[in-house]
């Protein structure tokens, strides 16, 4: 009997063996690849080792954005053997709750990974990862780990932050050159593959893959020259109470962007508005468009700025003259069903003078001489209605409708004083450049090139760019030195002339168009666009200041003063020679005068102060 039962019980060790034996030979055969695999990954873990991300700097080596590397904190929670014990040592450590660490350690055991503190601010680095490196092994604390991440840093503070951008937690750029070069500037993480032990403990390395760092960006802007620009429209925007204001300065021979500026703006550190989390979706709408690089991405219709890009054509199709005396008998004047006024009561004005004065009855008899096609194409020649190819994200083209949308009664007086288009500050720039630089259109640039990690050109963008002639040399300088010094030495830009150098440009005071570009009546934008010397130009800058609400509201009282007090700050940090003698300081001319009318044609001399 006992014999027998033996016998059973072999018999069915046997028939279980031989069932596994089958069972685990179907298993290799089917599914033994997987398993390996996943066995495997059991055994080994991969780190991702950060690329450094590269360097934002100006055009003379300032480092505008930078990346630092500061110490985090993880758990384990799966490898933490007594919760209470971890929570109660490491807690007073990194100025945790050792209740809530308790909870996370528990909460969160499953999940293998936790943060409990990113990029801490600590007084030495090194000192605190050694420090708590050793505490953590004195404990016997195996599941913590205190590794390096990268921070961005904004050395230089709240300069050129619409430029610039920011980025996210994840050092993702979210704005600015920061966004728009993110490829450049993130490089490429690496990746070591280690294998551990059955508590994840690293005990051999298998393979590394070192991490590529980012590129760095070299801009064109100047730290000085964008920080000036930043505190003189700082104090313009709140001495005026305005809702906005945008400056770019400009070398009007490469096309090189000095300084942009754009105020209120946002320190790139800490991008997000007080409070920002706590808005309603709407409310943070709203609040974001502090991030908006108005320089750029707002149009507006530009007013009298937009004068000398439809006179200075005419001259040089022949349409008209410099010295052409045009009848204005305002202030008031009918053309067909368009009324046009002036701001003073003009008898007679020669065409530097409907410039320099800011004739809009001047520019409408002009535009009457014209064709509408051909008004189109004097403003699309200048840029107007395309981006400018900066390269900065957001980029708007302005507003120039469709020939077929003009209205004959209208446009061919509208469209020479500024009205029925819009237009960003940077094309404004950009196109008043022309008279600088004999008569052509450049790309604007911001960047200059890139480099390496190691200080390897890896790009070169410092050549000027062409995009085509837009009006003869010769016209070029006839009519910067004839009307655009005119409406600074005797015009309404007087408040932008300076003692040492001859400032040329133009003032604007434009109405703000009414919703979808109906009526008028929501306030004005003060702008002036110039530069110096005038001899031989150096720098440009245009100024907008949006919806001045507080004592004045015109041009040449509000952004005229502002491009002033850039351009001599600027040239005296560039080292440029005064312009001019002690007897044109005296009597506030420089070079060759404007030429005046022919014997017999009478003008009335009356300066326009404002537009």
């Amino acid at each position: 009997m006992r014999t027998r039962s033996a016998g059973l019980v072999t018999l069915l060790v046997g028939v279980l063996l031989a069932g596994g034996a089958g069972r685990l030979a179907y298993i290799q055969s089917t599914q033994g690849e997987t398993l390996r695999q996943r066995a495997a990954r059991q055994q080994t873990t991969t780190r991702i080792i950060p690329a450094v991300r590269g360097e934002i700097i100006d055009t003379r080596g300032r480092v505008l954005a930078g990346t630092i590397l500061r110490p985090s904190v993880y758990v384990d929670p799966y490898l933490v053997q007594d919760a209470r014990y971890a929570a109660e040592s490491v807690a007073p450590y990194l100025k945790l709750s050792p209740d809530a660490l308790y909870n996370l350690l528990v909460e969160n055991r499953e999940r293998r990974f936790a943060w409990l503190a990113r990029t801490l601010e600590v007084e030495n680095e090194t000192d605190f990862v050694r420090d708590f490196e050793a505490f953590l092994r004195a404990r016997r604390l195996r599941a913590f780990g205190v590794p390096y991440e990268p921070v961005r840093v904004y050395a230089q503070g709240r300069v050129a932050p619409h430029v610039i951008g920011f980025v996210g937690a994840d050092l993702q750029g979210l704005a600015g050159i920061e966004q728009g070069c993110q490829d450049i500037l993130a490089g490429r993480p690496g990746r070591a593959t280690s294998t551990v032990d059955v508590s994840r403990r690293r005990v051999r390395a298998e393979s590394l893959e070192p991490a590529e760092d980012g590129g760095s960006v070299v801009l064109t802007l100047d730290a000085y020259i964008q920080q000036v620009t930043q505190d003189k429209l700082r104090a313009a925007v709140e001495k005026y109470a305005a809702d906005w204001g945008a400056v770019v300065v400009m070398d009007p021979h490469t096309g090189e962007v000095l300084a942009m500026a754009v105020v209120p703006d946002f320190d790139p550190s800490s991008p997000l508005p007080k409070g920002f989390n706590e808005m309603s979706p709407e409310q943070q709408l709203k609040a974001a468009e502090i991030w908006r690089n108005r320089a750029v991405s707002d149009s507006y219709e530009p007013g009298s700025i937009f004068k000398p890009f439809i006179a200075s054509q005419a001259l040089d199709e022949g349409l008209t003259r410099i010295d052409e005396v045009f009848v204005i008998n305002g202030p008031v004047r009918s053309f067909g069903k368009r009324t046009i006024r002036d701001t003073h009561p003009y008898g007679q004005l020669a065409l530097h003078e409907v410039i320099s004065k800011s004739s809009n009855i001047g520019m409408g008899l002009l535009g009457a001489r014209c064709r509408m096609d051909r008004l189109f194409r004097y403003v699309r020649m200048f840029g107007f209605g395309d981006v400018t190819g900066l390269g900065l994200p957001g980029e708007h083209e302005g507003q120039v409708r469709d020939l077929a949308d003009w209205n004959p009664s209208f446009s061919p007086q509208s469209i020479p004083i500024g009205q029925e288009l819009a237009v960003t500050p940077i094309q404004v720039v950009t196109a008043f450049s022309a008279f600088c630089n004999g008569g052509v259109l450049l790309r604007p640039r911001i960047i200059r090139g890139v480099i390496s990690p190691d200080g390897q050109t890896l790009r070169d963008d410092s050549t000027p760019i062409p995009i085509r002639r837009v009006i003869s040399a010769e016209t070029s300088e006839l009519f910067r030195r004839a009307a655009l010094v005119e409406a600074v030495r005797t015009g309404t830009g007087k408040m932008a002339a300076l003692e040492d150098w001859q400032v040329f440009g133009k003032t604007g005071t434009a109405q703000i168009a009414g919703l979808q570009g109906k009526g008028y009546g929501g306030g004005y934008v003060a702008s002036f666009v110039g530069g110096a010397p005038a001899g031989r130009p150096r720098v440009v800058a245009v100024c907008s200041i949006y919806r001045p609400t507080r004592g004045g509201y015109y041009g040449g009282v509000v952004a005229a003063p502002v491009v002033k007090e850039i351009l001599a700050e600027t040239l005296a940090y560039m080292q440029v020679p005064p312009e001019l003698s002690a007897g044109d300081r005296k009597s506030g001319a420089a070079g060759r005068k404007p030429p005046q009318p022919s014997a017999g044609e009478r003008r009335q001399d009356v300066d326009a102060v404002g537009d």
